[in-house]
């Protein structure tokens, strides 16, 4: 007797991402109808079923090619919004795929898109899953903890607001998966010059990011030229890994080691140009000014200018005014920070500004535009506050030194949780011209406390001296 076909319906049981997945098992067919009873089952019954799976795997691994190259094309494009549309929820708008558990790839793409779009809290959700899915999969890791660097960007150019809490929260998260994918892939380049980026940028720890953007450039310079051409996409970092090591040596008082960096940095980026030619030319600039040569500063800063926008690239004429500066050549000076409009000036171009037209003589106008800085800058006020310390301290007002050293104290406080060591020493020394010899000591012993290696705590403690044994 011919056996009717008995039609069977596989389907695959949900799961969340990140369970344990199964060999794919379709259900027991349904019960053998009377007809059949007493048939011996067919050889091979099992690889029948076996087959069907593969099929239907075949089909689902089709799919979800077919739709990360749709993607594909979507990210050349730039457009975030439609592979949002496209994918998410990847459980509604891909089901199949999802109760296969092999979802993640899309579910990456989406945690990708979000991030673009700056849906961050969205994205991490998202890649939180993928790394739950697998935990050992490098590009996961890499891209959650690059998403939760790019919500420290956001924050930090004030697009996104972090409350403390929450930034203190996404930087252990970048770290403890920009670790992982550095563990992962040790011979690479981009997560170790996004590790540093995350110290030097958000953290401003420059010493921490130093040690990873020399890993960065010491890898891609291990790798062999096939290598290099596999991973070509990895080159940009190396290059802003370059760059962002010159920074760094900078910073660390080696100006010339930072030179050859750079060189080589510019050299290198010659034909690509991922970095812009005005930065470039500025940070050139930057460390021959620190090396003291002074004539290929300005020739470097002069290249820089003719690239800049006034607007955008007011560091460049900083710069400028402050190596003219240094020139005595207050004229030019004065003509490089009027290259800026002032309702674009900021704070630290303010400082400058005021410096200028201190060595011009003009100190009453010095004063209104550094307590302008000091009232709009929010985290870096102390600064144009201790100028105007000096330059009250100068001119013999001590009342009103007094007064900006402890406003500086007090805000440094607030904003970093710190004593402010040359606040202190102001302080310190205001109170020894005002003869308030008694509080003058006592402001001197908790710098000492607090700051013990200070370089000047030594003349404060001699000035002390000498003003106790004339009162005496």
């Amino acid at each position: 007797m011919e056996l009717k076909a008995v039609a069977r319906i596989i389907t695959y049981p949900r799961k969340r991402e990140g369970a344990p997945q199964v060999p794919l098992q379709p259900q027991k067919l349904a019960e053998t109808p009377p007809e059949a009873a007493g048939t011996d089952t067919a050889p091979g019954d099992f690889f029948d079923r076996l087959a069907e799976d593969g099929i239907l795997r075949e089909h689902l691994v089709n799919e979800r090619k077919r739709l990360l190259a749709e993607v594909t094309v979507l990210r050349t494009e730039n457009r975030w919004e439609d592979i949002v549309t496209l994918l998410h929820p990847v459980e509604e708008k891909c089901p199949e795929l999802d109760d296969a558990c092999m979802a993640s790839p899309l579910r990456y793409e989406v945690s990708f898109a979000l991030d673009h779009l700056g849906r961050f809290d969205e994205a991490i959700a998202l890649a939180r899953a993928c790394v739950e899915s697998e935990p050992e999969n490098f590009h996961y890791h890499a891209g959650l903890a690059y998403t939760a660097y790019n919500s420290l960007y956001a924050a930090k150019t004030r697009r996104v607001t972090l409350h403390p809490a929450e930034r203190k929260a996404r930087i252990e998260l970048a770290h403890r998966h920009f670790d992982k994918a550095c563990t992962l892939r040790p011979g690479g380049v981009t997560s170790f010059y996004r590790r540093g980026m995350l110290f030097k940028q958000i953290q401003n720890k420059k010493d921490k990011a130093l040690p990873l953007f020399e890993t960065a450039v010491r890898n891609w310079d291990a790798l062999e030229a096939e290598e290099r051409e596999k991973r070509h996409q990895e080159r940009k970092n190396f290059v802003k890994s370059l760059y962002q090591l010159a920074s760094c040596l900078l910073d660390a008082g080696k100006p010339l080691e930072a030179l050859e960096k750079l060189q080589r940095c510019i050299e290198e980026d010659s034909a690509s140009q991922y970095l812009r030619m005005v930065h470039k030319h500025f940070a050139l600039a930057k460390t021959y000014f620190h090396l003291g040569r002074l004539e290929p500063a300005l020739d470097a800063l002069r290249c820089a200018a003719a690239l800049a926008d006034p607007e955008d690239d007011d560091y460049v004429f900083e710069l400028m005014a402050r190596v003219h500066l240094f020139s005595k050549d207050t004229h030019r000076a004065w003509e490089a920070v009027n290259r800026v409009p002032p309702r674009k000036r900021r704070p630290y171009f303010r400082w400058t500004e005021a410096d200028v037209l201190l060595a011009r003589g003009e100190t009453d106008r010095a004063v209104r535009i550094l307590e302008e800085a000091a009232e709009k800058d929010r985290r870096g006020r102390h600064k144009a506050l201790m100028r105007l310390v000096r330059i009250d301290f100068r001119r013999g007002n001590f009342e009103v030194c007094l007064k900006w050293a402890r406003d500086a104290r007090s805000f440094f406080w607030e904003q970093y949780q710190n004593t402010y060591a040359e606040a202190l020493l102001w302080e310190a020394a205001a109170l020894v011209r005002l003869k308030n010899l008694q509080e003058a000591a006592r402001v001197a012993e908790e710098l000492a406390a607090t700051h013990p290696g200070h370089p000047h705590l030594g003349r404060l403690r001699q000035a002390l001296a000498e003003a106790q044994s004339q009162s005496s």
